[in-house]
């Protein structure tokens, strides 16, 4: 659990754990929303008459009485008037989030019951569940969700079922209630000291938000009281109409993960033009090749090469965020501090001020290691000589995959990268573009991003072309648009410039900032997309919803309703067109989701949610090993022949 004073960055006392929103979404964009939300909240109290009667100013108002419980709390000794007290502590927080207290036994599907607080079904039938969890130990408080239902905590005299009192909080929410036949959407969990909030979406990569009461109410921070309100409020979680805050906020930050993936298609298409450039550099200055005289389709191999180490890249970045694919060990130390791309992430703000600095290759040489052990996998030791285990290490599978394998890359292979070259890379990689006055770049949250997003990124880079500027070259454009380096672009050699007006010629500023032609000189590395190549190329990307929608409905003429679960393992899909996989991999994810649903039914039980990732992740490792195949004429990443035929991994 985390420390009682550890805020998301953005606010006071309040936990964005394996971002539930994007740490940047929180911290840069979300504050203009709440700031919205309490405006409005103050005109509703001003038209009701109540001026001052607003939910966050209900929640700062409560400081008093928390800490007089508190320290009623820790000083009785007797279970069942600690719980009298939590109760009472319950009730006056629930009743200033707009909470309606109604504590009751709640029945399950399986005949069994838990205790809550409240529950309240919003418009769209969405459901919210409200529980306190009490732990009998007073002091450091455990994780609520670590804890267990007491008999005490039961209403009426009929005691409560064994199972019920066997199992985790943590457990019972994702079982009984997020894997209901009609789930719970959102569940609110409140215990002596802390509140969390669960969605069912994003639970299954253990995703909350985790509000620390004593940090809250003893600080009183304004913005986080107000962002505490805006999230735990009624009306925000399930409206009686309409659309509820949160789901805003989702929708918000959905768009904003969209909004990163497009800079994500800037920072790649950059990169592969440094990465391109850095290695014509170094064959030319250190190994003293002739590379233009020696290969008339270096440019076009190289620029799919440096595609494929971008998406080594992108791949490590991805996997290091999500703790729920169980891959990347990044809860150990060793990995976390000695070999992940997360830690040259924080080193690339280093500023590397030495031409030494800048001239070596430490970044080159990590992610090599790095990359190594991708392919070769590594397993800690059974024991050192004097024969006792081995401490602080890791496991690492190694990884079947085309995509890090060296002679996928051969120029790449041959050639060291320095350091200036790497760090403006990785950079590249971990901020948002610069964007509206203040010109503020954001961490970009890999933990947001899903699959079909860096799809996209790949689909939209396949209709570029690498190719070497033969003699001097300048770019134009049509007159009165503005420059855009992922559309088509236009080159011309010096002595045609005088056919094109000054609105034509594009322009850049030194580090002077003087205006000035941009120009590629003889022999520049260029990576753009140039004439009708997106249509040659076919590389459109369908969006996600629409994917969804198509597979869904594909399935259901596959699955039927009494069809038994192992029978869906033995399905085979292959799509035609594959592209960046996206129909592949929502295929994927939707007969794994499938295939463990009915299996925990025929099975009459439920996996614990501490596994059920895993578990996930294992489904659909079968599944994508044994079962899907796909076809593309544009080989791109993943395979080097005209036709790439074969099965469709590791996504």
């Amino acid at each position: 659990m985390p420390a009682a004073a550890e805020t998301s960055g953005a606010f006071v006392g309040i936990q964005n754990e394996h971002e539930f929103y994007s740490d940047h979404y929180l911290a840069e964009i979300f504050p203009q929303d709440l700031n919205r939300t309490a405006g409005q909240w103050r005109k509703d109290a001003e038209a009701r008459d109540e001026p001052g009667k607003t939910p966050d100013a209900a929640v700062r108002g409560l400081k008093d009485e928390y800490f007089q419980f508190r320290a009623e709390y820790g000083a009785e000794g007797d279970d069942r008037k600690r719980i009298e007290l939590q109760r009472g502590w319950f009730r006056k927080l629930l009743t200033a989030l707009g909470h309606e207290w109604n504590p009751h036994n709640l029945p399950l599907e399986s005949d069994e019951e838990l205790p809550v607080l409240s529950t309240r079904e919003g418009s769209g039938a969405q459901r919210l569940v409200v529980i306190g969890v009490y732990a009998p130990q007073y002091g450091e408080e455990a994780d609520p969700l670590s804890l267990k239902p007491r008999t005490l905590q039961f209403h009426g005299e009929v005691p409560p079922a064994l199972g019920v009192l066997d199992e985790a909080w943590g457990d019972l929410i994702a079982s009984r209630l997020f894997g209901w036949e009609r789930p719970v959407r959102w569940v609110l969990v409140l215990s002596h000291g802390q509140a969390l909030l669960l969605e069912r979406g994003k639970w299954p990569r253990n995703s909350l938000l985790r509000f620390d009461f004593q940090e809250l109410l003893g600080r009183r921070d304004d913005g986080s009281l107000k962002a505490a309100a805006a999230f735990l409020h009624r009306d925000s979680l399930v409206p009686g109409a309409g659309t509820g805050l949160l789901d805003s906020l989702d929708e918000k930050s959905h768009r904003h993960a969209f909004g990163v993936s497009t800079d994500l298609k800037y920072a790649l298409r950059e990169s592969i033009e440094l990465l391109g450039n850095e290695a014509i550099w170094y064959l030319r200055e250190v190994e003293h090749e002739q590379v233009y005289e020696r290969d008339a389709r270096l440019a076009e191999r190289l620029g799919l090469e440096c595609l494929r180490y971008m998406y080594r890249l992108l791949f490590l970045f991805y996997v290091e965020a999500r703790p729920e694919l169980g891959y990347a060990p990044m809860d150990s130390p060793a990995y976390r501090n000695g070999y992940s791309l997360e830690r040259l992430r924080d080193m690339e703000l280093a500023r590397l001020t030495t031409g030494e600095g800048l001239e070596r290759y430490h970044l080159h040489e990590s992610l090599e290691l790095l990359f190594k052990l991708i392919r070769e996998g590594h397993e800690p030791q059974a024991g050192n000589r004097a024969g006792k285990p081995e401490h602080n290490t890791f496991r690492l599978r190694h990884l079947d995959s085309k995509l890090f394998d060296p002679a996928r890359t051969p120029t790449l292979s041959r050639v060291w990268l320095r350091n200036r070259v790497l760090q403006r890379v990785i950079r590249l990689l971990s901020l948002t573009r610069p964007a509206g006055k203040r010109k503020r770049r954001g961490r970009i949250s890999y933990a947001q991003l899903g699959i079909n997003q860096l799809g996209a990124v790949y689909e939209s880079l396949l209709s570029y072309q690498g190719f070497f500027a033969e003699e001097d070259l300048y770019e134009v454009k049509k007159e009165g648009e503005k420059r855009d380096e992922l559309e088509t672009a236009w080159f011309v050699p010096g002595r045609d410039l005088d056919k094109y007006t000054e609105g034509e010629k594009v322009f850049v500023r030194d580090a002077d900032g003087r205006s000035k032609l941009l120009r590629y000189p003889k022999g520049t590395f260029i990576y753009r997309r140039t004439g009708r190549s997106r249509e040659s190329s076919a590389s459109y990307y369908t969006p996600e919803s629409l994917t969804r929608l198509v597979v869904k409905y594909a399935l259901k003429e596959r699955i039927k309703e009494d069809m038994p679960a192992m029978e869906i393992l033995e399905l085979t899909v292959c799509e035609p067109a594959m592209g960046s996989g996206s129909f592949l991999t929502e295929a994927v994810n939707q007969l794994a989701e499938n295939y463990l649903e009915r299996r925990q039914k025929e099975l009459g039980k439920r996996i614990p949610r501490a596994e059920f990732p895993e578990e996930l992740q294992r489904v659909k490792y079968y599944i994508t090993d044994r079962n899907v195949y796909g076809v593309d004429l544009n080989p791109g990443i993943f395979n080097d022949r005209t036709c790439s035929l074969g099965r469709f991994r590791g996504r």
